[in-house]
Protein backbone atom coordinates (compact mmCIF):
# COMPACT_ATOMS: atom_id res chain seq x y z
CA UNK A 1 0.00 0.00 0.00
CA UNK A 2 2.89 2.35 0.52
CA UNK A 3 4.65 1.93 -2.56
CA UNK A 4 1.66 2.53 -4.61
CA UNK A 5 0.77 5.81 -2.27
CA UNK A 6 4.79 6.93 -3.69
CA UNK A 7 4.13 5.82 -7.01
CA UNK A 8 0.86 7.88 -7.17
CA UNK A 9 2.71 11.14 -5.73
CA UNK A 10 5.27 10.68 -8.42
CA UNK A 11 2.71 10.89 -10.77
CA UNK A 12 0.64 13.56 -9.11
CA UNK A 13 2.77 15.69 -7.16
CA UNK A 14 5.74 17.91 -8.36
CA UNK A 15 9.11 17.22 -7.05
CA UNK A 16 9.52 20.56 -4.63
CA UNK A 17 5.65 19.46 -3.40
CA UNK A 18 7.31 15.54 -2.65
CA UNK A 19 10.54 17.19 -0.92
CA UNK A 20 8.31 19.26 1.28
CA UNK A 21 6.25 16.29 2.60
CA UNK A 22 9.28 14.30 3.18
CA UNK A 23 11.03 16.88 5.27
CA UNK A 24 7.83 17.76 6.92
CA UNK A 25 7.47 14.27 7.99
CA UNK A 26 11.22 13.72 9.12
CA UNK A 27 11.02 17.50 11.19
CA UNK A 28 7.33 15.45 12.81
CA UNK A 29 9.40 12.46 14.30
CA UNK A 30 12.21 14.30 15.61
CA UNK A 31 12.14 15.90 19.49
CA UNK A 32 9.58 18.79 19.50
CA UNK A 33 9.08 18.40 15.99
CA UNK A 34 5.35 19.11 15.99
CA UNK A 35 5.89 22.70 16.67
CA UNK A 36 8.09 23.36 13.65
CA UNK A 37 5.48 21.02 11.56
CA UNK A 38 2.27 23.48 12.62
CA UNK A 39 4.06 26.31 11.68
CA UNK A 40 5.32 24.68 8.25
CA UNK A 41 1.37 23.82 7.86
CA UNK A 42 0.32 27.64 8.88
CA UNK A 43 2.39 28.82 5.77
CA UNK A 44 1.32 26.34 3.78
CA UNK A 45 -1.14 27.79 2.13
CA UNK A 46 0.98 31.13 1.34
CA UNK A 47 3.47 28.47 -0.42
CA UNK A 48 0.49 26.65 -2.60
CA UNK A 49 -0.90 29.93 -3.34
CA UNK A 50 2.70 31.01 -4.80
CA UNK A 51 2.95 27.71 -6.87
CA UNK A 52 -0.29 27.98 -8.39
CA UNK A 53 0.16 32.10 -9.22
CA UNK A 54 3.76 31.31 -10.38
CA UNK A 55 2.46 28.88 -13.01
CA UNK A 56 -0.70 30.66 -14.07
CA UNK A 57 1.89 33.65 -14.26
CA UNK A 58 3.97 31.81 -16.62
CA UNK A 59 0.75 30.18 -18.62
CA UNK A 60 -0.25 34.05 -19.51
CA UNK A 61 2.95 35.55 -20.30
CA UNK A 62 3.31 32.60 -22.80
CA UNK A 63 -0.48 33.11 -24.13
CA UNK A 64 0.64 36.91 -24.46
CA UNK A 65 4.08 36.02 -26.33
CA UNK A 66 1.65 33.80 -28.68
CA UNK A 67 -0.71 36.65 -29.44
CA UNK A 68 0.98 39.80 -29.26
CA UNK A 69 2.27 39.85 -32.62
CA UNK A 70 -1.23 39.42 -34.60
CA UNK A 71 -2.70 42.14 -32.42
CA UNK A 72 0.34 44.42 -32.57
CA UNK A 73 0.20 44.17 -36.35
CA UNK A 74 -3.28 45.47 -36.70
CA UNK A 75 -2.66 48.40 -35.22
CA UNK A 76 0.10 48.99 -37.17
CA UNK A 77 -2.13 48.71 -39.97
CA UNK A 78 -4.00 51.41 -38.75
CA UNK A 79 -1.51 53.76 -37.98
CA UNK A 80 -1.89 53.01 -33.71
CA UNK A 81 0.93 52.56 -32.80
CA UNK A 82 1.62 52.43 -28.82
CA UNK A 83 4.73 52.45 -26.75
CA UNK A 84 5.38 52.22 -23.26
CA UNK A 85 7.89 54.12 -20.62
CA UNK A 86 9.59 52.01 -18.20
CA UNK A 87 10.29 51.57 -15.20
CA UNK A 88 12.84 53.62 -13.50
CA UNK A 89 11.32 56.49 -12.13
CA UNK A 90 12.86 59.00 -13.97
CA UNK A 91 11.96 62.49 -13.34
CA UNK A 92 10.86 62.59 -17.38
CA UNK A 93 9.90 59.91 -17.57
CA UNK A 94 6.26 61.05 -18.31
CA UNK A 95 7.74 63.53 -20.32
CA UNK A 96 9.14 61.34 -22.67
CA UNK A 97 5.52 59.32 -22.75
CA UNK A 98 3.88 62.51 -23.89
CA UNK A 99 6.68 63.25 -26.51
CA UNK A 100 5.31 59.86 -28.35
CA UNK A 101 1.82 60.73 -28.28
CA UNK A 102 2.90 64.37 -30.28
CA UNK A 103 4.00 61.34 -32.97
CA UNK A 104 0.48 59.89 -32.78
CA UNK A 105 1.33 56.97 -30.49
CA UNK A 106 -1.12 55.87 -26.95
CA UNK A 107 1.96 55.94 -24.71
CA UNK A 108 1.91 55.13 -20.92
CA UNK A 109 4.97 55.97 -18.36
CA UNK A 110 4.51 52.99 -15.67
CA UNK A 111 6.75 52.56 -12.44
CA UNK A 112 6.33 50.07 -9.13
CA UNK A 113 8.20 52.51 -6.99
CA UNK A 114 8.65 56.32 -6.70
CA UNK A 115 11.30 58.80 -4.83
CA UNK A 116 10.65 61.87 -3.02
CA UNK A 117 11.79 63.76 -6.57
CA UNK A 118 8.54 63.13 -8.07
CA UNK A 119 5.48 60.46 -8.12
CA UNK A 120 4.04 62.00 -11.82
CA UNK A 121 3.87 58.90 -13.74
CA UNK A 122 0.85 57.75 -15.76
CA UNK A 123 0.71 54.66 -14.05
CA UNK A 124 1.84 54.04 -10.61
CA UNK A 125 1.84 50.55 -9.36
CA UNK A 126 3.75 50.76 -6.12
CA UNK A 127 0.50 50.01 -4.30
CA UNK A 128 -0.43 46.52 -5.78
CA UNK A 129 3.45 45.64 -6.64
CA UNK A 130 4.67 46.30 -2.65
CA UNK A 131 1.25 44.14 -1.83
CA UNK A 132 2.23 41.22 -4.64
CA UNK A 133 5.56 41.32 -2.50
CA UNK A 134 4.45 40.98 0.64
CA UNK A 135 2.79 37.75 -0.25
CA UNK A 136 5.43 36.49 -1.80
CA UNK A 137 3.79 37.25 -5.49
CA UNK A 138 6.14 40.11 -6.92
CA UNK A 139 7.68 37.91 -9.69
CA UNK A 140 4.46 36.32 -10.72
CA UNK A 141 2.59 39.88 -10.63
CA UNK A 142 5.30 41.49 -12.72
CA UNK A 143 4.61 38.58 -15.04
CA UNK A 144 1.10 39.70 -15.24
CA UNK A 145 2.32 43.37 -16.08
CA UNK A 146 4.54 42.21 -18.63
CA UNK A 147 2.18 39.75 -20.15
CA UNK A 148 -0.22 42.54 -20.23
CA UNK A 149 2.14 45.09 -21.77
CA UNK A 150 2.89 42.71 -24.61
CA UNK A 151 -0.79 42.24 -26.08
CA UNK A 152 -1.23 46.15 -25.33
CA UNK A 153 1.75 47.95 -26.44
CA UNK A 154 4.13 47.66 -29.71
CA UNK A 155 7.14 49.96 -28.72
CA UNK A 156 9.19 49.22 -24.67
CA UNK A 157 11.35 51.74 -24.25
CA UNK A 158 13.78 51.16 -20.81
CA UNK A 159 16.76 51.92 -19.07
CA UNK A 160 19.43 49.73 -18.91
CA UNK A 161 19.31 49.13 -15.59
CA UNK A 162 15.49 47.36 -14.92
CA UNK A 163 12.83 46.18 -17.39
CA UNK A 164 8.99 44.90 -15.98
CA UNK A 165 10.71 41.84 -14.49
CA UNK A 166 13.11 42.41 -11.66
CA UNK A 167 16.32 40.63 -12.69
CA UNK A 168 18.79 38.90 -10.58
CA UNK A 169 21.61 40.78 -11.81
CA UNK A 170 22.81 44.41 -10.56
CA UNK A 171 21.41 46.95 -12.40
CA UNK A 172 19.93 44.75 -15.86
CA UNK A 173 16.96 44.16 -17.61
CA UNK A 174 16.07 40.83 -17.13
CA UNK A 175 17.46 37.82 -19.56
CA UNK A 176 13.72 36.30 -19.56
CA UNK A 177 11.77 39.78 -20.10
CA UNK A 178 14.73 40.25 -22.98
CA UNK A 179 13.82 36.87 -24.69
CA UNK A 180 9.36 37.77 -24.36
CA UNK A 181 9.90 40.80 -26.03
CA UNK A 182 11.61 39.74 -29.09
CA UNK A 183 9.35 36.37 -29.47
CA UNK A 184 6.28 38.74 -29.44
CA UNK A 185 8.36 40.57 -32.19
CA UNK A 186 8.74 44.20 -30.00
CA UNK A 187 10.46 47.36 -31.02
CA UNK A 188 12.46 47.79 -27.91
CA UNK A 189 14.64 50.88 -26.89
CA UNK A 190 17.39 50.75 -24.06
CA UNK A 191 18.14 54.53 -22.83
CA UNK A 192 21.23 55.03 -20.36
CA UNK A 193 20.76 57.68 -17.46
CA UNK A 194 24.26 57.40 -16.00
CA UNK A 195 25.08 55.15 -12.87
CA UNK A 196 23.20 52.29 -15.04
CA UNK A 197 25.90 51.80 -17.07
CA UNK A 198 29.20 53.58 -16.15
CA UNK A 199 32.00 51.57 -15.47
CA UNK A 200 35.19 52.53 -13.37
CA UNK A 201 38.06 52.03 -15.83
CA UNK A 202 36.04 53.78 -18.95
CA UNK A 203 35.75 56.77 -16.57
CA UNK A 204 38.96 57.03 -15.30
CA UNK A 205 40.63 56.93 -18.55
CA UNK A 206 38.40 60.01 -19.65
CA UNK A 207 41.35 62.27 -17.85
CA UNK A 208 41.38 64.16 -14.71
CA UNK A 209 38.07 64.96 -14.20
CA UNK A 210 35.37 62.63 -14.07
CA UNK A 211 32.83 60.86 -11.73
CA UNK A 212 35.23 58.08 -10.39
CA UNK A 213 37.37 61.30 -9.01
CA UNK A 214 35.91 61.45 -5.98
CA UNK A 215 33.80 58.32 -5.24
CA UNK A 216 34.72 56.66 -1.93
CA UNK A 217 32.73 53.70 -2.36
CA UNK A 218 32.77 51.89 -5.70
CA UNK A 219 30.43 49.87 -6.83
CA UNK A 220 27.62 51.29 -4.85
CA UNK A 221 26.10 54.01 -7.17
CA UNK A 222 27.36 52.19 -10.38
CA UNK A 223 27.32 49.50 -11.74
CA UNK A 224 31.87 49.97 -11.96
CA UNK A 225 32.92 46.73 -13.42
CA UNK A 226 33.93 47.12 -17.26
CA UNK A 227 33.57 43.74 -18.06
CA UNK A 228 30.55 42.61 -16.87
CA UNK A 229 28.97 46.01 -18.04
CA UNK A 230 30.67 45.16 -21.50
CA UNK A 231 29.36 41.91 -21.94
CA UNK A 232 26.04 43.10 -20.59
CA UNK A 233 26.05 45.95 -23.36
CA UNK A 234 27.08 43.67 -26.06
CA UNK A 235 23.91 41.00 -24.89
CA UNK A 236 21.52 44.11 -25.16
CA UNK A 237 22.73 44.97 -28.77
CA UNK A 238 21.93 41.83 -30.13
CA UNK A 239 18.61 41.65 -28.14
CA UNK A 240 17.09 45.25 -28.82
CA UNK A 241 15.90 47.42 -31.64
CA UNK A 242 18.56 49.87 -30.61
CA UNK A 243 20.55 51.69 -27.63
CA UNK A 244 20.19 54.75 -27.12
CA UNK A 245 22.13 57.37 -25.41
CA UNK A 246 23.58 60.64 -24.81
CA UNK A 247 26.27 63.21 -23.49
CA UNK A 248 28.69 61.25 -20.95
CA UNK A 249 27.00 58.29 -21.05
CA UNK A 250 28.49 57.78 -24.92
CA UNK A 251 31.88 56.77 -23.14
CA UNK A 252 30.24 53.23 -22.25
CA UNK A 253 27.84 52.80 -25.08
CA UNK A 254 29.62 53.31 -28.27
CA UNK A 255 27.45 51.30 -30.70
CA UNK A 256 24.30 53.44 -29.29
CA UNK A 257 22.31 56.10 -31.44
CA UNK A 258 23.30 59.67 -30.23
CA UNK A 259 20.00 61.63 -29.24
CA UNK A 260 19.55 63.87 -26.62
CA UNK A 261 16.19 62.53 -24.59
CA UNK A 262 15.79 64.76 -21.74
CA UNK A 263 12.57 66.76 -22.61
CA UNK A 264 11.06 70.09 -20.51
CA UNK A 265 7.50 70.72 -20.12
CA UNK A 266 8.31 74.60 -20.48
CA UNK A 267 4.55 75.41 -19.35
CA UNK A 268 5.77 74.49 -15.56
CA UNK A 269 8.43 76.94 -16.10
CA UNK A 270 8.24 81.07 -15.53
CA UNK A 271 11.20 82.44 -16.56
CA UNK A 272 12.48 84.44 -13.15
CA UNK A 273 15.64 86.86 -15.25
CA UNK A 274 18.39 87.81 -12.70
CA UNK A 275 18.21 91.36 -11.52
CA UNK A 276 19.16 94.34 -13.25
CA UNK A 277 20.87 96.81 -12.28
CA UNK A 278 22.03 93.62 -10.12
CA UNK A 279 20.98 94.00 -6.51
CA UNK A 280 22.75 92.18 -3.15
CA UNK A 281 24.93 89.71 -3.23
CA UNK A 282 25.50 87.17 -5.66
CA UNK A 283 22.97 84.30 -4.99
CA UNK A 284 24.34 80.56 -6.39
CA UNK A 285 22.07 77.85 -6.48
CA UNK A 286 23.15 73.87 -5.82
CA UNK A 287 20.99 71.27 -5.97
CA UNK A 288 23.21 67.57 -6.26
CA UNK A 289 21.36 64.18 -5.73
CA UNK A 290 25.26 62.81 -4.67
CA UNK A 291 27.71 65.80 -3.68
CA UNK A 292 30.69 63.50 -4.90
CA UNK A 293 29.85 63.38 -8.44
CA UNK A 294 28.77 66.77 -8.88
CA UNK A 295 32.13 68.29 -7.70
CA UNK A 296 30.44 70.16 -4.62
CA UNK A 297 33.25 70.52 -2.65
CA UNK A 298 35.16 72.38 -5.20
CA UNK A 299 32.61 75.16 -5.47
CA UNK A 300 32.47 75.63 -2.01
CA UNK A 301 36.10 75.99 -1.78
CA UNK A 302 36.03 78.58 -4.38
CA UNK A 303 32.89 80.17 -2.97
CA UNK A 304 34.99 80.36 0.25
CA UNK A 305 38.19 81.57 -1.21
CA UNK A 306 35.89 84.52 -2.61
CA UNK A 307 34.15 84.96 0.14
CA UNK A 308 37.55 85.83 2.20
CA UNK A 309 38.74 87.84 -0.55
CA UNK A 310 35.67 90.14 0.16
CA UNK A 311 33.22 88.97 -2.63
CA UNK A 312 29.75 88.90 -1.17
CA UNK A 313 28.06 85.70 -2.44
CA UNK A 314 25.14 83.57 -1.09
CA UNK A 315 25.42 80.28 -1.61
CA UNK A 316 22.20 77.73 -1.35
CA UNK A 317 22.67 74.16 -1.50
CA UNK A 318 19.32 71.24 -1.24
CA UNK A 319 19.19 67.72 -1.55
CA UNK A 320 16.68 65.22 -1.32
CA UNK A 321 13.89 67.62 -1.55
CA UNK A 322 10.90 66.91 -4.17
CA UNK A 323 11.62 68.81 -7.89
CA UNK A 324 8.89 71.83 -6.63
CA UNK A 325 11.53 72.95 -4.00
CA UNK A 326 14.20 72.69 -6.06
CA UNK A 327 12.97 75.11 -8.95
CA UNK A 328 11.70 77.43 -5.85
CA UNK A 329 15.18 78.00 -5.32
CA UNK A 330 16.34 78.36 -8.82
CA UNK A 331 13.99 81.16 -9.24
CA UNK A 332 14.97 82.86 -6.57
CA UNK A 333 18.96 82.53 -7.52
CA UNK A 334 21.17 84.60 -9.86
CA UNK A 335 22.98 81.52 -11.29
CA UNK A 336 22.85 77.56 -10.71
CA UNK A 337 25.50 75.54 -10.10
CA UNK A 338 25.47 71.98 -12.49
CA UNK A 339 28.51 69.98 -12.23
CA UNK A 340 32.02 70.05 -12.52
CA UNK A 341 33.85 66.68 -12.71
CA UNK A 342 31.72 64.59 -15.07
CA UNK A 343 32.06 66.63 -18.07
CA UNK A 344 28.25 66.35 -19.17
CA UNK A 345 25.26 68.81 -18.07
CA UNK A 346 22.58 67.34 -16.14
CA UNK A 347 18.78 68.24 -16.18
CA UNK A 348 19.52 70.20 -13.37
CA UNK A 349 20.88 72.76 -16.17
CA UNK A 350 18.07 72.85 -18.47
CA UNK A 351 15.84 73.14 -15.57
CA UNK A 352 17.67 76.23 -14.68
CA UNK A 353 17.43 77.61 -18.15
CA UNK A 354 14.05 77.00 -18.77
CA UNK A 355 13.71 79.54 -16.02
CA UNK A 356 15.65 82.24 -17.41
CA UNK A 357 19.20 81.24 -15.23
CA UNK A 358 22.62 81.55 -16.19
CA UNK A 359 24.24 77.96 -15.25
CA UNK A 360 27.40 77.46 -14.21
CA UNK A 361 28.97 73.51 -15.33
CA UNK A 362 31.55 71.54 -16.95
CA UNK A 363 30.91 70.27 -20.24
CA UNK A 364 34.02 68.01 -21.71
CA UNK A 365 33.00 68.80 -25.56
CA UNK A 366 30.58 70.48 -27.65
CA UNK A 367 29.59 67.04 -29.27
CA UNK A 368 27.84 66.01 -25.98
CA UNK A 369 25.85 68.99 -26.70
CA UNK A 370 22.46 70.09 -28.84
CA UNK A 371 23.77 73.02 -30.53
CA UNK A 372 26.83 74.20 -29.82
CA UNK A 373 26.77 77.13 -30.54
CA UNK A 374 23.49 77.95 -29.34
CA UNK A 375 24.58 76.39 -25.84
CA UNK A 376 25.13 79.64 -22.83
CA UNK A 377 26.29 77.51 -19.76
CA UNK A 378 29.23 78.70 -17.91
CA UNK A 379 31.61 76.28 -18.80
CA UNK A 380 34.54 75.67 -16.15
CA UNK A 381 36.23 72.37 -14.17
CA UNK A 382 37.02 73.15 -10.71
CA UNK A 383 40.79 74.11 -11.71
CA UNK A 384 38.45 77.45 -13.67
CA UNK A 385 36.12 77.89 -11.09
CA UNK A 386 37.52 80.95 -10.07
CA UNK A 387 37.92 82.54 -12.91
CA UNK A 388 34.43 81.75 -14.23
CA UNK A 389 33.08 82.99 -10.67
CA UNK A 390 35.01 86.25 -10.64
CA UNK A 391 33.73 86.92 -13.88
CA UNK A 392 30.59 86.43 -13.16
CA UNK A 393 30.56 88.51 -10.37
CA UNK A 394 32.23 91.19 -12.29
CA UNK A 395 29.61 91.35 -15.17
CA UNK A 396 26.65 90.65 -13.45
CA UNK A 397 24.69 92.88 -16.27
CA UNK A 398 25.87 90.10 -18.54
CA UNK A 399 23.93 87.51 -16.58
CA UNK A 400 20.34 88.14 -17.70
CA UNK A 401 20.72 87.99 -21.12
CA UNK A 402 22.42 84.98 -20.78
CA UNK A 403 19.25 83.56 -18.70
CA UNK A 404 17.55 85.19 -21.45
CA UNK A 405 19.52 83.22 -24.31
CA UNK A 406 19.60 79.68 -22.12
CA UNK A 407 15.66 80.15 -21.99
CA UNK A 408 15.43 80.46 -25.79
CA UNK A 409 17.75 77.66 -25.95
CA UNK A 410 15.71 74.87 -24.64
CA UNK A 411 12.66 76.32 -26.02
CA UNK A 412 14.31 75.43 -29.29
CA UNK A 413 15.50 72.15 -28.24
CA UNK A 414 14.52 70.46 -25.29
CA UNK A 415 10.52 71.01 -24.93
CA UNK A 416 8.45 68.13 -25.55
CA UNK A 417 7.81 68.51 -29.73
CA UNK A 418 11.81 68.96 -29.82
CA UNK A 419 12.23 65.42 -27.88
CA UNK A 420 9.46 64.00 -29.87
CA UNK A 421 10.91 65.44 -33.36
CA UNK A 422 14.38 63.21 -32.44
CA UNK A 423 12.19 60.35 -31.28
CA UNK A 424 10.79 60.32 -34.43
CA UNK A 425 14.18 60.50 -36.22
CA UNK A 426 15.20 57.52 -34.26
CA UNK A 427 11.75 55.54 -35.12
CA UNK A 428 12.01 56.04 -38.95
CA UNK A 429 15.93 54.88 -38.73
CA UNK A 430 15.39 51.95 -36.92
CA UNK A 431 11.76 50.88 -36.34
CA UNK A 432 10.36 49.78 -39.78
CA UNK A 433 6.50 50.79 -39.30
CA UNK A 434 3.89 51.11 -41.92
CA UNK A 435 3.75 54.43 -43.80
CA UNK A 436 0.71 55.78 -42.21
CA UNK A 437 3.04 56.31 -39.46
CA UNK A 438 5.97 57.29 -40.79
CA UNK A 439 4.05 59.53 -42.66
CA UNK A 440 2.50 60.91 -38.70
CA UNK A 441 6.12 61.12 -37.86
CA UNK A 442 7.07 63.12 -40.53
CA UNK A 443 4.30 65.54 -40.29
CA UNK A 444 5.65 66.51 -36.83
CA UNK A 445 9.03 66.57 -37.40
CA UNK A 446 8.21 69.68 -40.18
CA UNK A 447 6.27 71.09 -37.88
CA UNK A 448 8.91 71.21 -35.01
CA UNK A 449 11.29 72.70 -37.60
CA UNK A 450 8.64 75.20 -38.43
CA UNK A 451 8.24 76.21 -34.77
CA UNK A 452 11.22 76.08 -33.43
CA UNK A 453 12.15 78.66 -36.71
CA UNK A 454 10.19 80.98 -35.12
CA UNK A 455 12.18 81.76 -32.04
CA UNK A 456 15.29 83.82 -32.18
CA UNK A 457 18.07 84.08 -30.25
CA UNK A 458 19.42 86.60 -28.52
CA UNK A 459 21.84 88.78 -29.40
CA UNK A 460 25.11 89.42 -27.78
CA UNK A 461 24.80 86.94 -24.91
CA UNK A 462 28.49 85.59 -25.40
CA UNK A 463 31.04 84.83 -22.47
CA UNK A 464 34.21 83.86 -22.30
CA UNK A 465 33.73 79.97 -21.35
CA UNK A 466 31.27 78.90 -24.27
CA UNK A 467 30.86 75.01 -24.48
CA UNK A 468 31.70 76.02 -28.29
CA UNK A 469 35.41 76.64 -27.48
CA UNK A 470 36.10 73.37 -26.21
CA UNK A 471 37.71 71.24 -28.56
CA UNK A 472 35.44 68.72 -30.87
CA UNK A 473 36.65 64.63 -29.76
CA UNK A 474 37.85 62.98 -32.34
CA UNK A 475 35.00 60.12 -31.63
CA UNK A 476 32.77 59.51 -29.06
CA UNK A 477 33.84 56.19 -28.08
CA UNK A 478 37.49 58.40 -27.85
CA UNK A 479 36.46 59.49 -24.94
CA UNK A 480 37.83 57.05 -22.69
CA UNK A 481 40.25 55.86 -25.10
CA UNK A 482 37.92 53.08 -26.65
CA UNK A 483 36.28 52.79 -30.01
CA UNK A 484 32.93 51.34 -31.43
CA UNK A 485 33.38 47.41 -31.87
Amino acid sequence: MRDRLRSLARLVLPLSVRRWMLTTWSIARSPGGWTIVCRKLRALPRKLLGLVATALSIVVLNLAIWLAPAVGAVRLRRGEPRSLWGVTPILTLQLKARADRALGFRSTSLVYVTYVITSRFDLNLQRPYVLAVKFGLGLAFQRLVLAWALVRYDVFHFFADRGLLDSTERLQINSEELAALRRAGKRVYVYAYGADVRTRLATLALGRWNFCVDCTEPPKYCTCHDAEAQHYVSELTKSVTALVSLGDMLTYMPEAKHINYWPLDLDRFNAVLPDTPPSGPLRIAHAPNHTHFKGSKYLERTIDRLKVQGYDIEYCKVQGVPNSEVLALFAQSDIVADQFIGGAYGYTALEAMALGKPVLSFVRSPDLVEAPDECPIINATPDELEQALLWVIRNRDSLRTIGEQGRRYVERWHGISAIAARLGQLYRDTANFPPAVVDRIRRQQEQEEARRSTIPLVRNWQHPFLIARQPVTEGLGALAGTSPR
